[in-house]
């Protein structure tokens, strides 16, 4: 079951860095990615903040599926846990850091440098 999840958050997380990857470069794919994010009951203020931060919302994905993996591995391989444990805890705490670069950018719009350029002008909340 454990490795069942590991592939499904490792293809998330893939499709979400694929998806951050093409908002960036292109303004009409950041409009199609906001309206399917509007779908979601997001809203459209709210829809447009997951857009403006793609890049750590897709870095969080990325770090919930290394941790899933690290967890995973740590079970079946008992000599290396304490490591491998350490490791998940690593990507739980960038993970809630990723959530506060969110938050950042949905109300300062800062970091610009992780905004796409084409949405650094965009209103805040």
């Amino acid at each position: 079951m454990g490795i069942l999840v590991c592939v499904l958050l490792t293809a998330i997380a893939g499709h979400m860095v694929w998806s951050a990857a093409r908002v960036w470069r292109d303004p009409d794919r950041a409009r199609a990615e906001a309206r399917q994010w509007n779908r979601l009951g997001l809203g459209e203020r709210g829809a447009w903040v997951v857009i403006r931060g793609f890049v750590p919302v897709a870095a969080m994905f990325s770090c919930l599926a290394f941790m899933m993996i690290t967890e995973v591995a740590a079970d079946a391989l008992s000599p290396v846990r304490g490591p491998l444990a350490t490791a998940g805890g690593v990507f739980l705490v960038v993970m809630l850091a990723c959530w506060l670069v969110i938050a950042s950018i949905a109300v300062f719009n800062r970091p610009r440098f992780l905004v796409p350029p084409h949405l650094r002008d965009k209103r805040r909340l």
